[in-house]
């Protein structure tokens, strides 16, 4: 005979008052103590937007060289009729040995998520942010690394293109090598004379052309898609590793946009918030002037070709004394993404202050293509 226990009522009243006080948000089950494949990535996206109808919805931007397709999700509760919200952008990178990268952009979305309507600071950005999350940006180079143990596929930094003969090495010409560097990709100091992004065998290869990747070229287009060009005030990329919060630009040694001054001031304060909770310690300034230069940077063309504010790349720990430390042990992804949650909680405020009395209009295309709206957009 079945008893009916005031302490199972009790409990689904208390079900009941989590689901409602949490407006039924929930994600799907990802172990972040540990580094996942592929498949688990898939399914995370999918199922986060599936189980919250209500403010994440599932962006897919394009597929990559092996057909994958490039996941995201927009978190943020649907704008009143008329409006348009201002967004920001993070994602994981685009380099497939930096695994840590793409499992901290999973810890902003758990924190993103499960954080709305049960904390105040959290609700306050979905409701008033579009926030679009992206954490694998190189779905083919990242299944790749993850096919060995063996360091040459695991430490793999490029997508999958084909084999390119016009490779050289120290005693050979018309090397046939395979992959692009997605992140030397994009149409900004792009050369061919420029050594070793112009060889195929080189793990920065640049690629034939810019743009000439599916990868690089579907972010190009969301970036300057009418959903998302002009209300998109704050970018940022993660890569491993080197504890460096990167300004633009980076093609060249000492130039920089008009309000560098602005990105410097709130990287640091952002840096320093991070220092503060326990005592990791960011280097802030160009890549160019602190490492070297890097040509056809993803960052570095949308500083350039669109009216995003503040753009930064993020290496994140270990720092440069460490080398060969893409991967670091697992055990230390949730310290990581909350450390860096803390530096991204300071650009986020800075977004609301900045743009609570500004209202993005509707892009004016006139029906033309997102090419148009780019000085320096190359048509292939």
């Amino acid at each position: 005979m079945f008893v009916r226990s005031p302490c199972l009522y009790l409990l689904v009243l208390l079900v009941i008052w989590t689901r409602d006080v949490n407006g039924g948000a929930r994600t799907p089950f990802f172990d972040l103590t540990v580094y996942n494949d592929w498949p688990q990535f898939e399914d995370y996206i999918k199922g986060v937007a599936h189980d919250n109808p209500s403010f994440v919805q599932l962006k897919t931007i394009g597929r990559t060289r092996e057909g994958r397709p490039l996941l995201g999700v927009r978190i943020g509760k649907p704008a009143l009729p008329g409006k348009r919200k201002i967004a920001v952008w993070l994602d994981g990178g685009n380099h497939a040995r930096e695994w840590p990268a793409f499992h901290v952009a999973v810890y902003f979305i758990e924190k993103l998520v499960n954080g709305y309507l049960s904390d105040d600071k959290i609700t306050k950005y979905v409701e008033t942010l579009d926030i679009y999350v992206f954490p694998v940006l190189n779905p083919d180079g990242f299944v790749y690394s993850r096919t060995s143990t063996r360091a040459m596929i695991r430490q793999w930094r490029k997508n999958r293109a084909p084999e390119n003969c016009t490779g050289t090495g120290p005693f050979q010409t018309d090397i046939c090598c395979e992959g692009v560097d997605l992140n030397r990709n994009y149409d900004i100091g792009f050369s061919h004379k420029n050594y070793p992004f112009n060889n195929p065998c080189s793990d920065e290869f640049q690629g034939p052309r810019p743009f000439s990747e599916p990868e690089t070229r579907a972010v190009r287009d969301f970036i300057m898609s009418s959903e998302i060009y002009g209300r998109l005030y704050a970018l940022v990329s993660m890569h491993t590793h080197g504890q460096l919060w990167i300004l633009p630009y980076n093609y060249q040694k000492r130039t920089y946009p008009q309000d560098i001054k602005d990105l410097e001031i709130l990287a640091n304060r952002a840096a320093d918030r991070v220092f503060a909770y326990r005592e990791t310690k960011y280097r802030v300034g160009t890549a160019a002037d602190m490492l070297g230069t890097a040509t056809g940077g993803a960052t570095d063309w949308i500083k350039k070709n669109t009216p995003t504010k503040y753009v930064y790349v993020l290496e994140l720990p270990p720092d440069m004394k460490t080398w060969f430390a893409f991967q670091v042990k697992p055990h230390w992804l949730i310290p990581i993404g909350k450390e860096t949650w803390l530096g991204i909680e300071v650009i986020f405020d800075q977004v609301v202050e900045e743009t609570k009395n500004f209202q993005p209009t509707e892009p004016t295309t006139n029906g033309t293509s997102a090419d148009s709206r780019s000085p320096r957009f190359r048509q292939l």
